[in-house]
């Protein structure tokens, strides 16, 4: 048996979030946000990725980030009878999803 074949991305450390709502997100306060998540956190987040309805804009907005490299841009139209949701995924560890949910909603437009 090969004890070396250990495979780490089976850390039992490792949990992943994703938070769904509904709204018109406010693109630059997501984007602090997601910012000053990601320069705290980058140790801790090690992949996120998502998807926005941005107020005012007819594209959906998709983002990704890997550690504390971040890049988002408008993606397809969307569709007439789609829902506009906001989603978003995080994969790392010491996940707090109370914390992670409400900075998220924190960003919709009231």
């Amino acid at each position: 048996l090969d004890h070396h074949a250990h495979d780490h991305t089976h850390d039992p450390g490792v949990s992943s979030v994703s938070i769904v709502c509904e709204g018109e997100m406010d693109l630059e306060k997501a984007d602090m946000w997601l910012g000053n998540l990601l320069l705290e956190r980058s140790d801790d987040i090690y992949r996120m990725k998502g998807l926005l309805s941005v107020s005012g804009m007819p594209q959906r907005f998709v983002f990704q980030g890997v550690h504390d490299i971040f890049q988002g841009s408008p993606d397809r139209m969307w569709e007439a009878n789609e829902p506009r949701i906001n989603k978003i995924v995080f994969i790392g560890r010491n996940l707090n999803r109370e914390e992670l949910e409400m900075g998220f909603k924190d960003c919709l437009l009231k």
